[in-house]
């Protein structure tokens, strides 16, 4: 059996192997993709491969479906012909996962393999905000997505605990010692293109914001809820659109939309002033409390698809949590793609019905809190995009599940990583952090077979010597730098 994680769609690539020339070529738009491999090959493998003809090629062909490609292996050599530069990155990492050195040389099976994605969202998430990350982690978390397919690297920077972003306009919102520079996300940036990675910043609002009260109370709020006020939900507008000309080339931009205490709302003057104004029979609202809450309802739903309208016109695409109430999905901009998690402040059923883009983050088994809440690689495995089992006691389905039909509007899913126990559970922030690194490592060759291929070819035990041999050639990469 190919030892290649994710299984592609199609191989004939027999047992066979072909001595293949050192040595590669490759157009311009396969360039980086060419150096991805050499650089993983020597960390991997310690092959030295270097430019020249009669080994590997890469050449580009449009005809191909997005990301995919085709690699070809025979005694006149390896050829790669890519989609896209995304795709040539993909045969980049095929290449070297199925490699095995022979003297000064290589060899490779025989044969072919037809490859493309059947999911466009494959993502890890990481939480930077709650515990602080080093740069250099970021970086390795670029690598771990390139080396298993992963397409997004999602990286949850704001919470209540600091905010991790710079800011022109607001620089006292960056948490002292706890913040990145623009020169710092730029360089990540441009890193992570290169490697066919899309960053995707996400500032958490509008709860989750203890660290805007901190900062500019005045303007944002003091109780940790961004405030309704006109003023408040300009200077949001303006963070947006830093957040968007900084990641220029993330095609996704996630502004949180979860969690938010929003009954608070409806006891903050300038909240309630700012509906009147905008002709919101406030008053009556204010009656009972079943109605005084379908206002804060109102006001949430209101305030994402305000952020969402600025990401959209900055041309982005938003992406939000699952928080919003089910009588408010009219006013949420359909272009906007939705994190289902817990199927408690709306269930994945109804977001379906309603129109919404779907990806999902179920709380079990895709979430590592280390070092307290994770499941295992063989769990993780077992899921699929399809399938919820939450854990908050008010959804439907909590002490169940959820499993949905087969449907292109789920789009994807990812491993989230939250930080609530790394700093008390951890004599040193480091060891914590890379401790969260392992777990993921363990289980994104669960993810990526699952939303590469959307259902599974193997069973787990079928799967599982695949698992540790490439689990071992990812931990060789780790340990050459």
């Amino acid at each position: 059996m190919l030892s290649l994680i994710p299984t592609p769609r199609k191989s004939t690539m027999a047992d066979a192997r072909i001595a293949i020339a050192p040595v590669y070529t490759a157009d311009v738009l396969c360039a980086d993709a060419a150096a991805t491999m050499t650089e993983y090959a020597r960390r991997v493998h310690g092959i030295t491969l270097t430019q020249g003809t009669g080994g590997i090629t890469f050449t580009t062909d449009p005809s191909l479906p997005a990301e995919g490609y085709i690699l070809t292996v025979t005694a006149e050599g390896a050829a790669v012909k890519a989609a896209d530069f995304e795709g040539a990155q993909h045969a980049a990492v095929t290449l070297v996962q199925i490699m095995e050195k022979d003297g000064e040389g290589l060899t490779l099976p025989a044969g072919e393999i037809l490859d493309e994605p059947r999911c466009t969202w494959r993502a890890v998430m990481v939480d930077l905000a709650r515990d602080w990350h080093e740069l250099h982690v970021l970086y390795e978390y670029v690598d771990m997505c390139c080396f298993y397919k992963l397409r997004y690297l999602h990286l949850h920077f704001t919470d209540d605990q600091s905010y991790t972003l710079p800011s022109k306009a607001f620089p006292k919102l960056s948490t002292e010692g706890r913040h990145y520079t623009e020169e710092e996300l730029k360089g990540l940036i441009a890193y992570a293109k290169s490697r066919g990675v899309q960053i995707v910043p996400e500032i958490d609002v509008p709860g989750h914001a203890s660290s805007f009260s901190a900062a500019y109370g005045d303007i944002f709020g003091t109780d940790g809820l961004i405030c309704q006020s006109e003023e408040s939900l300009e200077a949001m507008s303006t963070l947006f659109c830093e957040l968007c000309e900084l990641f220029a080339d993330s095609d996704y931009i996630h502004m949180g939309g979860d969690e938010a205490a929003i009954d608070r709302w409806t006891s903050c003057d300038k909240c309630l002033q700012a509906f009147r104004d905008a002709g919101v029979e406030v008053d009556k609202h204010l009656e009972s409390d079943e109605s005084r809450h379908e206002l804060a309802e109102l006001m949430y739903a209101t305030f994402i698809k305000r952020i969402c309208e600025v990401i959209l016109a900055c041309g982005k695409t938003p992406v939000v949590w699952e928080g919003f109430h089910e009588t408010m999905n009219h006013l949420i901009p359909r272009e906007a793609v939705i994190v289902s998690w817990e199927n408690y402040y709306q269930t994945t059923p109804q977001l379906l019905k309603a129109g919404f883009r779907i990806l999902n983050g179920s709380w079990a088994p895709m979430y590592v809190v280390t070092p307290k809440c994770y499941w295992t690689p063989e769990e993780v495995y077992n899921w699929s995009i399809y399938y919820w089992s939450p854990v908050h006691p008010g959804s439907p389905y909590a002490g169940s599940s959820l499993t949905i039909e087969p449907t292109m509007q789920v789009e994807g899913g990812q491993l989230l990583a939250w930080g609530d126990w790394i700093m008390g559970s951890f004599p040193d922030l480091a060891e914590g952090v890379r401790e969260e690194q392992r777990l993921l490592e363990e289980r994104a060759l669960c993810l990526t077979e699952n939303v590469w291929n959307r259902e599974k070819p193997l069973t787990w035990d079928e799967f599982k010597p695949k698992y540790e041999k490439v689990a071992a050639l990812y931990e060789a990469f780790r340990n050459n730098k």
